[in-house]
């Protein structure tokens, strides 16, 4: 008996299938099969942080200047309580002998010395200390030959704290200390540090371009106005009962005066659309440098550096500390993530320690890949974004290894959840009938393979 086997019927129809399904990845058939296969490379950056669900939850500073490497100026610096002086005297006990102490300034300004007791140093310069030092001895020596000198600073300190060994607050000795060194006092860039944070207080000096409204301006209330632009009946485009006149009583004397266009003054203020701001055209307005009471203004300055990329030598990353940096240092981000949905092995996962990029798709990868049913074009990303607040955004695993989207760096607490569609199982139920050998050859469950071959003859029941 010949049987009809409707093998072209269901190739085309598996092929209107195909090109039904995945039209957003490169593998018609299955859409968990995903890269860029180009021979033409490229480069695409790779986000740390995602504006639209993390605004301000994250600092993000700036790379350091060439400003940031010049040394201090301690030229200016006063001498403050707890500082250490050191004071050599002649003749004080013996004819030509020298006596050399150092001292702390207490908390009231002073220092002992000897044979002479209390001298007041606080507030001085330390080119003014030595005369100080000689004018107190010449009381008692009459023409002293005494050298002073200022060896410690302690008026100037910086803090160091987050993921350090020895955090605390350090005196800024020297002026050319630079941020290694910092760190070494502080035990060491650990092997899971990541970032350091300098905070640093700067003096608003000079002009800055203001770009804020001007007093008479008023901020843009933008859903009063796409209520008038689509015709509500309660509301009008700037005008009110008032406004409308009879025209017909309207004669020459009776309209009010118009200006011309070329009379009116022309405003300096202008809407910039790349910072969506108000900003003077006019140019630079200078900005108050100082507060109400003549105090100086200051502002905080971040600096954010790849600590890993100044443990291995560049000089451009090692900033000179400067009074009252407040360093962070910040470790990579250890703990789980969690992937779920049509994924190859759900479950948490360990973010690998020293892996400053564990991004979405290697995080895919590290769980054994999609399942057969995942629509990579449907990645829910979920992420602590506060206290008590998560935010979801959706992400396109598909573009990101089709190389047209960025990656996203994950953090621990991330909830990776990959969705499917609705050709998704069709398309899996096609796949696993179609096997590659030297075309396409149906694969047969054995249960029918008797209806379209025949009874193989070995078979039978008994004798």
């Amino acid at each position: 008996m010949r049987v009809n086997f409707p093998g072209k019927t269901v190739a085309w129809a598996g092929f209107a299938l195909s090109f039904g399904a995945g039209c957003q990845t490169d593998s018609f058939v299955d859409p968990t099969v995903t890269g860029r296969w180009e021979h033409q490379p490229t480069t695409l950056p790779i986000l740390r942080r995602i504006n639209a669900i993390e605004i301000g939850e994250q600092v993000v500073g700036e790379t350091p200047t060439r400003e940031d490497l010049l040394e201090n100026d301690f030229s200016s610096y006063r001498i403050v309580p707890g500082d250490v002086i050191t004071v050599t005297a002649f003749d004080v006990y013996q004819p030509g002998q020298p006596v050399t102490v150092d001292r702390v300034v207490d908390q009231s300004g002073f220092v002992q010395l000897p044979e002479i007791g209390l001298v007041k140093v606080e507030g001085l310069l330390p080119e003014e200390l030595n005369p100080s030092i000689r004018s107190a001895y010449g009381r008692l020596l009459g023409a002293p030959q005494v050298d002073s000198a200022l060896v410690q600073r302690t008026g100037f300190r910086f803090t160091i704290n987050g993921f350090i060994s020895q955090p605390n607050v350090y005196p800024l000795v020297r002026s050319d200390l630079r941020l290694l060194e910092a760190l070494s006092q502080a035990g060491g860039i650990l092997d899971n540090a990541q970032y350091a944070i300098v905070r640093r207080r700067v003096r608003l000096e000079g002009s800055l371009e203001s770009n804020g409204l001007p007093e008479s301006q008023e901020p843009l209330d933008l859903d009063s106005l796409l209520d008038r632009l689509e015709g509500s009946s309660n509301a009008s485009i700037g005008a009110s009962e008032d406004t409308f006149v009879d025209i017909d009583l309207l004669s020459k004397d009776t309209l009010p005066e118009v200006q011309t266009p070329e009379d009116l003054p022309a405003s300096p203020w202008q809407w910039d659309i790349d910072s969506g701001t108000w900003r003077n055209m006019k140019g630079p307005s200078e900005w108050p440098v100082e507060d109400a009471n003549g105090s100086p203004v200051f502002i905080d300055r971040v600096l954010r550096i790849p600590l890993q990329q100044l443990r291995r030598g560049d000089s451009n990353l090692d900033v000179v500390i400067r009074p009252g940096d407040s360093i962070l240092v910040e470790r990579v981000g250890d703990g789980n993530i969690y992937i779920d949905g049509e994924i190859a092995r759900p479950g948490p996962y360990a973010i690998p320690v020293n892996e400053p990029y564990f991004t979405l798709s290697r995080a895919i990868t590290s769980a054994g890949g999609l399942g057969p049913l995942a629509e990579p074009d449907k990645v829910d990303l979920r992420r602590i974004v506060g206290q008590d607040r998560e935010a979801i955004i959706r992400l396109d695993l598909a573009g990101i290894r089709n190389g047209t989207e960025p990656d996203v760096v994950l953090r621990p607490s991330d909830q990776i959840i990959v969705g499917t569609g609705f050709w998704n199982r069709p398309m899996f139920i096609l796949r696993e009938g179609f096997r590659t050998n030297y075309g396409f050859s149906l694969r047969l469950d054995r249960n029918f393979g008797n209806d379209v071959f025949g009874v193989p003859p070995f078979a039978g029941f008994g004798g």
